[in-house]
């Protein structure tokens, strides 16, 4: 059977979603990892008043998606594939090893504030 791994976009977060992630090693460390690179508790962000801010909801999105999928890998759930609407890219570049997390932390937090329309227009390299 083939497994794939779907990340969703905003639209999809619930408040208190990150603090009823599975009590895993590999959630634990994700969750970690994200509050070492913020220099913030990532569990702060999932609040009704924190999902006032897309830099937030994305953010929180990110560290949840990561730490699933870790967590899946980790009890020996492979994906053959990984896939992200709109902000949840991130979080399948991280999970398929193109990303790693810090790397995607700070660039949702660039996007999220940017929005999507100005972060690929302004970062993209453009050929000679």
């Amino acid at each position: 059977m083939s497994v794939a791994f779907l990340f969703p976009g905003q639209g999809s977060q619930v408040p208190g979603m990150l603090h009823t992630l599975p009590d895993h090693p590999s959630v634990a460390r994700t969750l970690d990892e994200v509050s070492e690179t913020l220099r913030k508790d990532v569990l702060e962000l999932d609040s009704p008043e924190a999902f006032r801010s897309t830099v937030s909801v994305q953010l929180a999105l990110l560290a949840c998606g990561v730490g699933v999928a870790r967590a899946l890998i980790a009890e020996g759930v492979e994906p053959e594939a990984v896939a992200g609407m709109s902000a949840g890219a991130f979080a399948a570049a991280v999970t398929a090893g193109v990303l790693n997390l810090a790397d995607g932390v700070r660039l949702v937090k660039r996007s999220a504030r940017r929005g999507w329309w100005n972060f690929t227009q302004k970062d993209m390299v453009s050929p000679p």
